[in-house]
């Protein structure tokens, strides 16, 4: 997890070790690191539809959750999607697939690329679509890594909202805010902007959205480590 790619793996372990669930969903598990990085037991599952079920995990599925969590899941104090909800056709109706497998109260931890870090404005004006991972090569058969959806800040507070979840929270991130130092300019319009939103919110959910959008992981940082609760 020290790798500088991986950075968000350490925000999402601490936002974990904090909750101290007993029961962990684990969603694009990949290789299978989240019970290696608990501080205390707990009952870790997992789902991947790319890799072989890792080791250390209770129960593991293959499954395409473009469809949703399997109904043969239980219920968990935390479920985490890492890396993955940006390629999902259908994110609402993942998030209300999320919502059946929580228990009341518990939390969901995501992490995704930002879209919408202050470089990558730029650099969206220039090609039309957000930074990606990878480039357009074709649309026929699902890949690991394909060009993924526009979900920054604005559209998870939206979609977590919608499907029934509350106390959406940035996570920072240790990684170089900003990567380059042609970045501070727009940096200092994107937070100058928000200021002005934040000071005119008609409400103190809207105020805390426009003030998490000034913190220098939204405008600087290359990823987005976000939790919510189950409302």
């Amino acid at each position: 997890m020290t790798n500088k790619n991986k950075a968000h793996r350490l925000t999402v372990a601490n936002v974990l070790n904090t909750l101290k669930p007993q029961a962990v969903l684990d969603i694009c598990c990949g290789d299978g690191w989240v019970p290696k990085a608990l501080t205390q037991a707990a009952v870790v599952d997992g789902i991947d539809f790319y890799e072989k079920a890792p080791l250390g995990y209770t129960y593991f599925e293959t499954a395409d959750f473009n469809q949703g969590i399997p109904e043969t899941f239980g219920l968990y104090d935390a479920v985490i999607c890492c890396e993955a909800m940006g390629y999902l056709q259908n994110p609402g109706l993942f998030l209300q697939s999320v919502r059946q497998h929580l228990k009341p109260g518990a939390t969901f931890v995501l992490s995704l690329p930002n879209p919408n870090y202050a470089g990558a404005r730029l650099n969206h004006l220039i090609q039309g679509f957000p930074r990606s991972y990878s480039g357009f090569a074709q649309n026929t058969t699902a890949e690991p890594h394909m060009p993924w959806l526009a979900l920054g800040l604005f559209q998870l507070w939206l979609l977590l909202g919608l499907n029934g979840f509350a106390n959406i929270q940035v996570h920072e991130v240790d990684e170089q805010k900003p990567r380059r130092q042609s970045e501070r300019l727009i940096g200092w319009l994107i937070k100058g902007y928000a200021r002005k939103k934040m000071k005119s919110a008609p409400s103190v959910a809207l105020a805390e959205l426009w003030r998490q959008a000034q913190t220098d992981q939204v405008v600087y940082g290359r990823q987005l480590v976000v939790s919510a609760t189950l409302g």
